[in-house]
């Protein structure tokens, strides 16, 4: 293998890992609404973590990025 073959290996691993943190972050603050909503006092304070991390995650590598990356 040379060494142009493994960087691009690398960088597609890359991009993998980019478009699940995307669709992680998109799922993620689907469920934190959901939890924010309609669970108790418990689930409304998980809630809200679950949705700042989500928040940060689509902030970070974007909305479309996974669902381009999957075609969703």
């Amino acid at each position: 293998m040379d060494v142009g073959s493994y960087f691009s290996d690398v960088l597609a691993g890359i991009d993998f890992l980019m478009a699940l943190c995307s669709l992680i972050g998109f799922f993620g603050a689907i469920i934190g609404v959901a939890m924010l909503f309609l669970g108790g006092r418990q689930f409304k304070s998980k809630g809200l973590k679950v949705l700042v991390i989500s928040i940060v995650l689509l902030a970070l590598f974007g909305y479309n990025t996974g669902i381009k990356y999957f075609r969703l």
